[in-house]
């Protein structure tokens, strides 16, 4: 069963008491409320068909969710194609009345069975059917079916690890239900705040995580010059660590409208977990004081999890850097955390109180990048907003500017920002008027920029425009001292945010993830965690049924690559000089292919970088 589980803290609190306020005054809501419910599992049809590939491929057998009515939701295998279709459901019946899980282990013999029209077809080996409950109500069944010998003994085998298996889905699936009927009372709750607050004189914004405009006031509107499209715009929020009469002061930024204004930032915990930020304040473009003293707090630095060596150099060359106004290039296997550590290096310096402007160049089409990075003017081209538009790169103006991806850059506007960092002006598309900036340009990449240039790929002059300062990110399977420090905020973050009480991990399990290569590094561990905490039951601990597969299959892998040795000596190698040996033979295996070195280091389980380094170490570069 899903528990209710509401967060408030204590500005949240506030508006809570403006809810039930809202309440007690006798809007009734609840007509619309439970209107909107008819077939629970309908609304949701998309997690429902999620969960049944999951169990699907777990069991390896076939699944069939359906609807209180009987009403076929999510399919797979012979079912897969039927959706929407009613079942004769003799059995689920049956599990919808009792409220409990029912097992057949002989189609067609079943007393059940023989009520049924469509015995005759039936090729059924096997039937586990599990109630969907959604509080006490069964709003659900999922139906486990084996149509082999082979599937019938391999669930019989596992009983009850299987039922335990399909309960917990069923438990996942309650609680989507009960995220979605949250939602609904979100809803009709924020549509009768927004009156009140369009009442009230002071300025109200409220923001999404993404600070995307959710709702403004009409005082907001008016002060801000906010047209009636104003819910797709995104806004920047910078925060000035400053205070006036015990309220902050921020800077707002919308389109290419500045304002400075006053007032509070509340952060909101939704039942449905969103984040929201509501914002209240009571004038704009005021003048700060010159006396006040700007806060050295820094708290992105604190993010990057780690106490390995590797990791202090790099925290201690973020320290160093945080100040500079030269060009930093991060570099790092994909999921080591780039982006984190562009933002300590900008939280960590003075710039900090400043715009930070991110911006994926791989995500955005070619088409669109030049516009989205430089501006343009009003009727620049077909299609333009009659306004024209801000680029980041003035957006970013005084701050910095991430550039994630850059090797992803078309070549086309690879010269245009070299131009921007040589000369620290811009020219917006369809306009003459140059713009002088004063920026900082972070850029990252996990692709070998080096090699690029050699193939033509990326322009010599802006790589090494780019490569000032250059940081490298190790993989995790360079960090083995760190992941576990890891792995705890990760579990402590997924159990804060799933209401779960994960608290010990099975030392075999502990042997497994510290053998694992962990190709997607930081992001892949991150995955696997969530899963984990989501699979885990009452008693808290994650064991070695939850691992992915491929992690198993690779301490399998491990197992067999033991009983390789060297030779057949006694003698005994340092690290230093077995790195060096598994590097020159991962260097020989492929000297023939024209990828060489990249596949020599995806065999090693390291970045190109860290391969090169070590090939400068060790002086095998005539290999």
């Amino acid at each position: 069963m899903i528990k209710n589980n509401y967060h408030f803290d204590k500005h949240s609190f506030q508006f809570y008491k403006i809810y039930v306020i809202i309440i007690k005054s006798g809007y009734n809501y609840n007509h619309c409320f439970w209107r909107s419910l008819m077939s629970k599992l309908k609304k949701i049809e998309n997690h429902v068909k999620k969960y049944a590939n999951i169990i699907a491929n777990v069991i390896e057998a076939e699944v069939e969710i359906v609807d209180n009515e009987l009403v076929r939701i999510a399919g797979t295998g012979l079912f897969q194609d039927k959706n929407n279709e009613i079942v004769s459901g003799v059995v689920y019946k049956e599990v919808i009345k009792t409220k409990k899980s029912l097992l057949i282990k002989e189609p067609k013999k079943h007393e059940l069975c023989k009520k049924c029209d469509y015995k005759k077809e039936c090729k059924e080996k096997l039937e586990l059917s599990s109630p969907i409950l959604y509080k006490e109500e069964v709003i659900g069944v999922i139906g486990l079916i084996c149509t082999t010998d082979l599937q019938k003994n391999k669930v019989l085998n596992n009983l009850d690890s299987y039922l335990n298996f399909l309960e917990q889905i069923g438990d996942f699936i309650s609680g989507k239900v009960y995220e979605y009927q949250s939602e609904i009372k979100t809803q009709e709750i924020n549509d009768i705040l927004k009156q009140i607050l369009n009442n009230m004189d002071k300025c109200v914004l409220s923001l999404d995580a993404n600070n995307y405009i959710i709702n403004a006031n009409k005082s907001a509107m008016k002060t801000l010059k906010l047209g009636a499209e104003y819910a797709s715009k995104q806004v920047n929020i910078i925060s000035k660590k400053l205070t006036i009469l015990g309220k902050d002061i921020f800077e707002i930024t919308i389109d290419d409208k500045y304002f400075n204004m006053v007032g509070i930032s509340i952060p909101i915990s939704s039942i449905n977990e969103k984040v929201y930020n509501i914002f209240i304040f009571d004038n704009v473009n005021t003048e700060i004081p010159k006396n006040l003293k700007i806060s050295n707090d820094s708290y992105a630095l604190d993010a990057i999890i780690g106490e390995s060596e590797i990791m202090q150099n790099l925290k201690n060359k973020i320290r160093k850097i945080a100040d500079t106004k030269s060009t930093v290039l991060i570099t790092g296997k994909s999921g080591t955390g780039k982006e984190l550590v562009a933002r300590a290096i900008h939280d960590s310096g003075e710039r900090r109180n400043r715009p930070f402007i991110a911006i994926n160049c791989g995500a955005i089409p070619d088409s669109l990048l030049e516009s989205e990075l430089f501006g343009y003017v009003k009727g620049a081209f077909s299609g333009a907003s009659s306004e024209g538009r801000v680029g980041k790169f003035e957006l970013a103006n005084t701050g910095d500017i991430f550039l994630d991806e850059i090797g992803e850059m078309p070549y086309s506007l690879q010269v245009k920002l070299l131009r921007v960092l040589q000369e620290r002006t811009l020219v917006r598309i369809g306009s003459n008027k140059l713009i002088n900036l004063d920026l900082r340009v972070i850029a990252a990449t996990n692709m070998d920029l080096k090699k690029m240039v050699e193939e033509n790929k990326f322009r010599e002059d802006l790589y090494y425009r780019l490569n000032v300062i250059p940081i490298e990110i190790p993989p995790l399977c360079e960090r083995g001292e760190d992941l576990f420090l890891i792995i705890d905020k990760l579990i402590e973050k997924y159990n804060n945010i799933f209401n779960k009480y994960v608290h010990t991990i099975d030392e075999d399990v502990k042997e497994i993830l510290k053998s694992y290569s962990w190709p997607g590094n930081v992001r892949e561990l991150e995955n696997i965690i969530e899963f984990m905490v989501n699979m885990a039951d009452d008693s808290g601990r994650i064991t070695k049924n939850m691992l992915y597969d491929n992690i198993l299959k690779n301490k399998q892998n491990i197992k067999n690559d033991r009983n390789i040795s060297f030779n057949d000596s006694n003698d005994v190698y340092t690290i230093e000089e077995m790195e060096k040996i598994l590097i020159k033979k991962a260097l020989e295996l492929y000297k023939d292919d024209s990828n060489c070195k990249n596949k020599a280091a995806s065999k090693l389980g390291i970045g190109i970088a860290t391969l090169y380094r070590k090939i400068d170490k060790y002086k095998l570069n005539e290999i």
